[in-house]
């Protein structure tokens, strides 16, 4: 018996595990936004926050939900639909037909496989509503209500970082000004040494007053220029974006990670499990198929099993692919292991077990 490209059972299959799927992925997400709101409703309420204000935030939270279980759907969907199919030996019917049980779960990964770009997007949107969800319930300052004292500010625009010891935002002034390039051409890098610093908003430059400029090498200071003022052309970022305080890498885009890993590296400091996240956020849309692979051999283990198992196999996979995930980030941020490996490690583990099961299914 020969199965057309979308037939039957290629539908049913479909409407099974998209329901299984759709119901995950969106069903799970919005009860831990329910739960995650019931917590803390009081304790926001305390802070004098407006409701409408903190329903808005907990309604951002919702895509960075979604992003973290997009793979637990699909590997939930994938055995659900199988382990019912096994329950009412819809399995046996459908190889009593002549069907493999590799073309039967062929439409699932090609749902799977979508789900990966999907899944990706989802990330690069939560960075945003992430921080918007914080800035909504008073976790984090959007930046335009407070002067900001000792911080360093790594300049997205120009490579340079800057260590401020004073910033006032009215009228734009800074006080301890240290600047370095980041940057070495044959060994030879620039730092800035300046007492103050005023914005200029019509020519969007600040203007530092009594300092010194110095080039430098490995082998000691090449060139040293003490200035009254001095208007440094890559010193353009204003007040406001300098008042914007540090991000997590969930609240970072992956060009915007990359970005920042980049200035860290080129200024020496020690990145962590920083480094592990940015291979991270490919690995984990990944993971929507690596699951699929595994799970649609382990749900037919036992075909006439009861919906009981399929959970127990759904979680207990979600479960060891979360934990296993979390302690490698653990081991690469402490380098004993590379980012990219730490963070693909679970990856290649879940693809080798249904690699295994796959070659022992009884097609």
């Amino acid at each position: 018996m020969r199965l057309r490209w979308v037939g039957v059972l290629d539908r049913y299959v479909l409407k099974q595990w998209l329901t299984t799927f759709l119901l995950s992925a969106v069903g799970v997400p919005t009860v831990a936004v329910i739960i995650d709101l019931s917590e803390r409703f009081g304790r926001l309420s305390d802070r004098n926050i407006p409701v409408q204000q903190i329903l808005l935030g907990e309604a951002f939270l919702f895509p960075s939900k979604m992003a973290i279980l997009v793979p637990a759907a699909v590997l939930f969907a994938t055995v659900f639909t199988l382990n019912g199919m096994g329950r009412h030996s819809e399995l046996t019917a459908v190889q009593g037909g002549g069907i493999s049980f590799y073309r039967l779960i062929l439409p699932m990964l090609l749902l799977a496989a979508l789900a990966v770009p999907a899944d990706y997007e989802l990330q690069e949107l939560a960075s945003y509503s992430t921080t918007r969800q914080k800035e909504l319930h008073h976790e984090k300052s959007s930046g335009l209500d407070y002067d900001r004292t000792s911080f360093a500010f790594a300049s997205p625009k120009t490579g340079w970082t800057w260590a401020i010891e004073y910033l006032l935002k009215t009228p734009g002034k800074v006080m301890g000004v240290i600047g370095d390039d980041g940057r070495s051409a044959a060994g030879v890098r620039w730092t800035i040494h300046a007492d103050s610093g005023i914005w200029n908003a019509s020519t969007h430059t600040w203007s530092l007053r009594h300092g010194a400029t110095n080039m430098f090498s490995d082998s000691g200071v090449l060139a040293s220029l003490r200035f009254r003022s001095l208007r440094q052309k890559d010193f353009t970022d204003t007040p406001a974006e300098m008042m914007q305080a540090s991000k997590n890498a969930e609240e970072m885009t992956t060009a915007e990670l990359k970005a920042y890993l980049d200035r860290l590296a080129a200024s020496g400091a020690h990145a962590g499990t920083l480094s592990v996240e940015l291979p991270l956020k490919y690995a984990v849309p990944v993971a929507c198929l690596v699951v699929a692979l595994f799970g649609a051999p382990l749900a037919i283990t036992n075909a006439r099993a009861g919906a009981a198992i399929g959970l127990a196999i759904a979680l207990g996979t979600t479960l060891a692919y979360l934990t296993g995930t979390q302690i490698m980030k653990a081991i690469g941020g402490k380098e004993m292991l590379s980012p990219i490996l730490a963070a693909w490690s679970m990856n290649a583990v879940f693809l080798v077990l249904a690699v295994i099961l796959l070659a022992r299914v009884r097609s």
